[in-house]
């Protein structure tokens, strides 16, 4: 199927973020493409249109302005959903062709810092789990050393900056 290079470029690197929802950067949107979009629009409300693919077929399209990023990843990471932010990374008005983009951040439900994505309502913890042993010597030398198993837990509310360990 014969595409334009902006949609290979968009092809190429949505194939590395199978996974996720993909917003990629063109000048003041994210934009969505084929199922992407077709679940965003679903999932949030948006408006679902075409685009054309350089002979191909329409392609599915949402878009969002990169102004309105933050409450359409609250509300999609809200629904269980992954998003992956692919940025432009060289300014458009010095590049050589298509301007080059990066996936920059992958947002999940599991794993949202950002203070405008968190729901301060309710805690947003991350915790982590440290499993170890230590040795206690030993009572002859015929006995195997004995082994103590240590664990440690740390946990944070990224939406108070509380930090317990245990």
């Amino acid at each position: 199927m014969s595409a334009t290079p902006l949609m290979q470029q968009y092809r190429e690197i949505k194939a590395r973020h199978q996974d996720a929802i993909l917003f990629f950067r063109m000048g003041d949107f994210y934009e969505m493409f084929y199922e992407d979009a077709e679940v965003a629009s679903r999932a949030i409300g948006l408006t679902l249109t075409s685009r054309n693919n350089g002979g191909a077929a329409e392609v599915p399209l949402a878009g969002i302005p990169v102004k309105a990023a933050a409450e359409y990843l609250r509300r999609l990471v809200g629904q269980g959903y992954r998003v992956a932010i692919c940025e432009q990374v060289e300014d458009p008005k010095l590049a050589k062709g298509i301007v080059k983009r990066e996936v920059i951040e992958t947002i999940t439900p599991g794993a949202v810092f950002a203070d405008d994505l968190l729901d301060g309502a309710r805690a947003n913890y991350v915790c982590a789990i440290a499993m170890g042993r230590d040795t206690v010597g030993k009572q002859s030398a015929r006995d195997a050393e004995k082994v103590r198993e240590q664990i440690g837990v740390a946990a944070a509310d990224l939406s108070t900056g509380e930090l317990r360990m245990f």
